[in-house]
């Protein structure tokens, strides 16, 4: 009988011991499992990091998009456009999680075809576009502290883009990718998008107070070529559409790209179902419409068809409000990092069929942190390939992919006593959504093609 006792302690012992060995100051296992003990993210949470994930610094070339040849309305409504059809497939995205009972990509994609090969086309899509997007986010963090530092003419390692960048992956990044519960996140996303808030209100500001017109404190200061200039129609166009329209329409396909995190945050949503995760997604995505709107409008009338690819760059180093911006976009393009890096590190873990139990989860999170470092330390620019891919690649995860699963699931539909997706939406709109979605990927390629290859400017 003690014999027994003892046999029983051990195994308690080492129970114990295991669960201990696998939790871990940065969160424990429980955190993204289906644990009834796990809370869940809350909506207004969830919303924050999807919003965050949506708006980053691309906001910033919308108003050059929009002054390639595009009138004012043209625009708003093609945003709008955009704007319907992102935050259906990115919903749409959650209600499949539910419908097949999976919470990856690649799972959804194994399931509605009863084979490999399609989850994990979807699956290696998505750690490339993960990948370059988080890549290119370290680009862009290390030229913006560069930037910032600049007019304080700090002359070492430190204030290097490449000093930048180490600095921040090492004290601010590598924190926060260490977390597991998206809660966690809520609040440095909320942060990142108070600062492109301000950003946006920084520009309103300026258009209002007239500063960068002939004539205002700021005009004379500025970069050459980078002044107001409405060429020879010498006023805003409203309707105009060109063949440069093209360069708008594929901002704004990648503007709302945040399809990759669908299914994450989806499954980690505080009593997920249909309609919270509806509401979480129509917020932050009218929150991004929102910001996208304002500056998109508001830096075109500032500086009509002289917009930089960057608006920020009209401003005038001699703007210490411009200068406070620039800092602030720092700060919200450091904080959309994990979003991103989420999205990459779940790509990766789904695409090798692994566990997310810390013994795997950490060792992933540095492999792929340091790889990510090194290119970041290594490359000046993504180039050619960065911009095909995401022409590609951003039309396939926000509306390819989602219409084939839908059009896919409507065996799995027919099954359920509560259908979670519409008969019309399997047999109808998910073929129209593949449709839409190559003849994007065609006017993506095509703008890149022009912009990139035949003007060179790459």
């Amino acid at each position: 009988m003690e014999h027994l006792r003892f046999l029983d302690f051990l195994d308690l012992s080492e129970s114990a011991s295991e669960a201990s060995e696998d939790d871990s100051i940065f969160d424990s296992d429980i955190e993204t499992s289906d644990d009834e003990k796990f809370p869940g993210v809350p909506v207004w949470k969830t919303a924050f990091n999807i919003a965050k994930g949506i708006i980053g610094e691309g906001l910033l070339s919308l108003p050059a998009g929009l002054a390639a040849g595009t009138g004012i309305y043209s625009g708003v409504l093609i945003a709008i456009v955009f704007y319907f059809a992102m935050t259906y497939t990115f919903w749409t995205l959650g209600r499949l999680c539910e419908t097949t009972s999976e919470k990856t990509h690649r799972g959804m994609g194994n399931k509605v075809t009863e084979g490999v090969f399609f989850g994990n086309v979807m699956a290696v899509a998505n750690l490339i576009q993960t990948l370059s997007c988080c890549v290119a986010y370290a680009l862009v963090i290390g030229r913006n502290a560069e930037d910032v530092l600049a007019p304080f003419e700090i002359d070492t390692w430190l204030s290097s883009r490449r000093g930048s960048w180490v600095t921040i992956l090492l004290f601010v990044l590598l924190p926060l990718c260490l977390l597991r519960d998206l809660s966690k996140l809520a609040w440095s996303s909320l942060l990142g998008l108070i600062c492109e808030a301000a950003v946006v209100g920084f520009m309103v500001l300026r258009f209002a107070d007239g500063s960068y017109q002939p004539g205002g404190q700021f005009y004379e200061s500025q970069t050459p070529g980078t002044q107001v200039s409405w060429g020879e129609v010498g006023e805003p166009e409203m309707w105009a559409m060109s063949p440069a329209t093209l360069t708008l329409v594929s901002s704004m396909s990648s503007a709302f790209l945040a399809h990759y995190n669908a299914p994450k945050f989806y499954h980690q949503l505080q009593g997920r179902g249909s309609r919270r995760f509806l509401l979480a997604t129509s917020a932050s995505f009218t929150l991004a419409l929102v910001l996208f709107l304002a500056c998109m409008i508001v830096g075109y009338l500032t500086f009509g068809h002289h917009c930089s690819g960057n608006i920020l760059h009209n401003y005038s180093d001699s703007d210490p409000a411009a200068t406070a911006s620039r800092f602030g976009m720092l700060i919200a393009v450091t904080c959309g990092f994990p979003i991103a890096f989420t999205g990459l590190r779940d790509s990766v873990l789904s695409l090798c069929a692994c566990s997310s139990r810390r013994r795997v989860w950490v060792p992933v999170t540095l492999a792929l942190l340091t790889l990510i470092g090194s290119l970041g330390w290594s490359l000046d620019d993504l180039g050619l390939l960065n911009s095909l891919g995401g022409a590609l690649l951003g039309s396939a995860s926000t509306l390819v992919f989602p219409g084939l699963l839908l059009t896919l699931a409507a065996p799995l539909r027919d099954q359920e006593k509560e259908p979670t997706l519409g008969k019309m939406e399997v047999r109808v709109l998910g073929r129209v959504l593949v449709g839409a979605g190559g003849l994007l990927m065609i006017f993506g390629t095509a703008v890149v093609v022009h912009d990139k290859i035949l003007n060179r400017n790459y």
